[in-house]
């Protein structure tokens, strides 16, 4: 495809306006391109005459005019009113200007002002600084009577010359006794004049002349493109960006989009100049988008670039991109030398440094994404021949800066950065390669700086500087893992110890939890290299239950976490007990509690009460509580799960108790009231028990700790599936599933499918409803998780059975649940299986009524056992209906009452309602 229709329509409606300011009115004027096109299918007797070429106002290049010539038309107009009376020598482009409108609305708005006499354009090698300067030039033309001239100053050394070079592209020669620059100001004063003088940088020494000239000279003014800026007073400067980028995922962008973006528009011309067959495709539309970000958006990469399209597909050429400078290179030869290769061009910025400022741009090489002056400052203070040569590390900066070399940033929240594009940070890396002394101690004070730099940020992780720190790790992310990779690969465990902590936090608070599993596996892989000592083994116990919570969170109960809990608990052993370490009583807590072994699991849960009570420590007091609180949930014992949870969730102050080492996974207040409100919605009250979910949503958010946030979700949604609130569980389920999509939480991505299936399936889509649960639990079982979900996602499945009019299918799904939990269960989901299965046993033709009988007495026995009101009204409801038919109606009323009465909230729920009604007929 084209570069898209907007983009061919706004350069020939550009094109042709200007062609129409040229004519007088009743004159027809065609340009060579139209003139051809036209030229077969003239009217009779019709023809056309040349007018020669023209200069328009905005166009680089010439235009030839041709005037159309019939019976019926004027023939006779004066002169075109073009700019070719006003003296130029704008050089021809043989390619249009791609993009840059609002760049070049700006220099073209500052150099139109009265106050802007002097606007120097700057920007590294390759931005397109005298290609926007001349098109600025172009549109500019009509404002100045006496001329717009172009001065190359790509050849001049000397800064004197600068003078002589301007006067003999005006055509002045030496009068006198008088100097260059003085014939200059004669020749000047009184005249309109703009000059262009391009590539400034070599001769930065002459800026003051050129003051002279304008200060002298009061209709004069300058257009400069230099890498630097000429520092002199009165000196407009406008950094020229890249060209646009796609600021989205390229893989997941269109056609469409991708080619309104100024880069790839850029490409593809240069493309289809080189090989005119050269298509736009779905396929490789993505390859060109990130060539273009690959290359920072710099106009002669991407040129070069494009060049390569005659022998190498996009994708390939992305392929190739590993190595930059090698790749672009064999540019046009009518270009400057220093702009057919890439590395020429950013090497003729190189060699105006200086030699501090050159090894200053090399050390700068080792960062990656940017960096702070501090990070800069302090790696430079570590090695000694910058030291030894005296090199003013701000003063340096600033000249690179200046230079265009390295780019100062502005973030919205923290200190400036220093950021380098990635094709420069090519060059400086071969530069730095090229000398082994200066680059192992550029690396080695790269990474003692961001050692020392993460262990700061650990203090304030675990204080009320937080959020701060995570936006400051964040920022460095990637100079945090080449300096990481830097002190695993000299196997340095102090080193490494001062990041683990927290790199950590940071993991978990943004829910890499691939990260985290791959900073342990370094970790243990370092640790195996030193003796066993105690210190050691404690470690190393740390290290492995953290691995096993990290496999956990993303991928279940797999071997993989089976094998490090073990060896967690094999190391314990040998060492005589459990160490009372905190992160191991929680993480082999978690494992009992997943292995099913709740008396084990309570176990650790009142280690670390004790321990709490003994280190006065309120944050692990009110995590032991919490997992208390559940096992006793689990196990049937409502009530005292219950009154731990309250305990906890009273006590719970995310800002006071700061963050434990080696958390992984939930925040344990989502956690409490979460579960809290699941237990508080069992035990009739489901008001509060809303309240609470959405608590603990609101909780996760604040935190901003996806992995919580995706099961408060998950847990409200089901709170609202069991409040019969379709739509709302079925907005939960689709948020738990984008977070879980980003993050790939496999165990979150297949319950939360399942609770979308049934959502969709109360909403009246039941066997689309059914399809999602079927797709989410073969997603779950597949994970060879342990089965934690595995009896809600049964009997939710039972129940969509149910809806869907299958319940002989129902009832073979609960009958396989009985199965792997066994008959004789009693817990809040048994509850709810006796229950559906009497629902599908009224559904099946004919239906066994007895046997239904016995399911909903028994639902409603163990619901009066364990104090579960709402569960035990939704039994007495069916044995109302039920008896209802049987002549036992009185009974059926007399039961639901008596469950009825119970509540002191929620009569405006569905199931309250429901029970109202029904003890309401006769």
């Amino acid at each position: 495809m084209e570069l898209g229709d907007g983009y061919d329509g706004y350069l020939t409606l550009t094109r042709a306006q200007r062609v129409m300011s040229t004519a007088y009115g009743g004159q027809v004027l065609l340009s060579s391109s139209s003139a051809e096109l036209v030229r077969g299918v003239l009217p009779e007797e019709g023809t056309l005459r040349d007018m020669g070429e023209h200069r328009l106002k905005g166009l680089v290049n010439p235009e030839r005019l041709w005037q159309l010539v019939a019976p019926d038309l004027l023939s006779e107009f004066p002169p075109l009113t073009s700019l070719n009376e006003i003296p130029n020598n704008l050089p021809a482009q043989p390619t249009a200007l791609i993009g840059r409108e609002a760049e070049l609305a700006e220099v073209v708005k500052r150099l139109s002002s009265e106050g802007a006499r002097l606007l120097t354009l700057t920007g590294p090698g390759g931005i397109g600084k005298t290609r926007m300067a001349l098109q600025a030039a172009a549109e500019l033309i009509e404002r100045f009577k006496d001329g717009v001239f172009f001065v190359d100053l790509a050849q001049i050394r000397d800064p004197a010359s600068v003078p002589t070079a301007i006067a003999q592209t005006l055509g002045f020669r030496e009068t006198g006794d008088r100097t260059v620059l003085d014939e200059l100001k004669g020749q000047l004063r009184a005249k309109t004049v703009l000059l262009l003088l391009d590539n400034f940088e070599q001769v930065t020494t002459a800026a003051p002349k050129v003051g002279e000239l304008l200060r002298d000279c009061p209709q004069l003014k300058l257009l400069v493109t230099s890498r630097e800026a000429l520092h002199v007073r009165g000196e407009y400067v406008f950094p020229v960006p890249p060209l646009m980028l796609p600021k989205i995922d390229p893989k997941q962008a269109t056609i469409e989009l991708l080619t309104q973006y100024e880069a790839v528009q850029l490409f593809i011309e240069r493309a289809q100049a080189i090989k005119p067959d050269f298509m736009v495709t779905n396929e490789n539309a993505p390859a060109v988008a990130e060539i273009c970000w690959r290359l920072d958006g710099l106009p002669l990469a991407i040129e070069l670039a494009a060049a390569r399209i005659r022998l190498f597909s996009p994708q390939a050429i992305l392929e190739r991109l590993g190595s930059r400078l090698k790749l672009l290179r064999g540019g046009a030869r009518d270009l400057p030398v220093r702009q057919q290769t890439l590395r020429d061009a950013i090497d003729w910025s190189f060699e105006l440094l200086n030699t501090g400022e050159q090894q200053l741009f090399e050390l700068l090489s080792v960062f990656s994404g940017g960096c702070s002056f501090e990070a800069v400052e302090m790696a430079a203070s570590g090695i000694e021949r910058l030291d030894e040569a005296g090199v003013d590390i701000l003063e340096g900066l600033t000249s690179l800066v200046d230079k265009s070399l390295i780019r100062q940033v502005s973030p919205e929240t923290g200190e400036p950065r220093l950021l380098m594009l990635e094709t420069i940070r090519e060059f400086a890396v071969e530069r730095l390669d090229a000398d082994p002394g200066f680059c192992a101690a550029a690396r080695r004070a790269h990474a003692t700086y961001y050692a020392d730099f993460t262990q700061r940020q650990w203090e304030r992780l675990a204080g009320h500087g937080r959020e701060a720190a995570l936006t400051e790790l964040i920022s460095d992310l990637e100079n945090l893992r080449t300096a990481w990779g830097y002190w695993v690969e000299d196997r340095d465990l102090e080193k490494l110890g001062k990041f683990v902590d927290g790199l950590w936090l940071l993991y978990d608070a943004r829910g890499w939890y691939r990260s985290t599993i791959d900073l342990t596996k370094d970790m243990l892989d370092v640790l195996s290299t030193f003796p066993p000592t105690p210190e050691r083994i404690q470690q190393e116990i740390l290290l492995q239950t953290g691995l096993a919570r990290a496999l956990q969170v993303i991928k279940g109960f797999t071997p993989e976490v089976e094998q490090a809990y073990t060896r967690a608990l094999e190391l314990s052993q040998a060492v005589g007990e459990i160490p009372e370490l905190f992160p191991v009583l929680r993480g082999l807590g978690s494992l009992y509690g997943y292995l099913g072994e709740f008396e084990k699991a309570g176990r650790m849960a009142e280690k670390i009460l004790s321990m709490a009570e003994r280190l006065d420590d309120p944050g692990m007091q009110v995590e032991g509580h919490i997992r208390l609180g559940y096992i006793f949930a689990v196990t049937g014992k409502i009530q005292m799960g219950l009154d731990h949870l309250e305990k906890a969730i009273a006590d719970y102050d995310p800002d006071r108790y700061g963050t434990p080492r080696y958390q992984l996974g939930n925040n344990y207040g989502v956690i409490g009231l979460n579960v809290s409100a699941l237990l508080l919605w069992m035990v009739g009250l489901p008001e509060r028990a809303l309240e609470r979910a959405n608590h603990a949503v609101a909780l996760a958010r604040r935190l901003d700790h996806p992995y919580s946030l995706a099961y408060a979700l998950f847990h409200a949604g089901l709170l609202h599936l069991w409040r019969r609130e379709a739509d709302l569980a079925l907005m939960r389920s689709l948020a738990v599933l984008e977070i879980a999509g980003e993050h790939e939480y496999l165990v979150w991505s297949a319950v939360a499918t399942c609770l979308r299936g049934a959502a969709l399936a109360v909403t009246g889509q039941a066997e689309e409803g059914l399809a999602h649960i079927h797709r989410g639990i073969d997603s779950y079982q597949g994970l060879n998780t342990a089965p934690i979900f595995l009896s809600l996602l049964i009997f939710m499945h039972a129940e969509v059975c149910a809806l869907a009019g299958k319940p002989t299918q129902g009832l073979a799904v609960l009958d396989k649940g009985f199965e792997v939990f066994g008959a004789g269960r009693e817990d809040i989901f048994s509850i709810e299986s006796y229950r559906i299965k009497g629902d599908l046993l009224l559904a099946i033709s004919p239906p066994n009524l007895s046997e239904a009988e016995r399911s909903y007495l028994r639902a409603l026995e163990i619901a009066q056992e364990q104090g579960v009101i709402m569960l035990e009204l939704r039994a007495a409801i069916r044995l109302a209906r039920l008896w209802k038919d049987q002549a036992k109606a009185e009974q059926g009323k007399q039961l639901l009452g008596k469950a009825y009465e119970k509540f002191s909230e929620g009569f405006t729920t569905p199931d309250l309602v429901e029970a109202r009604e029904l003890l309401k007929m006769g």
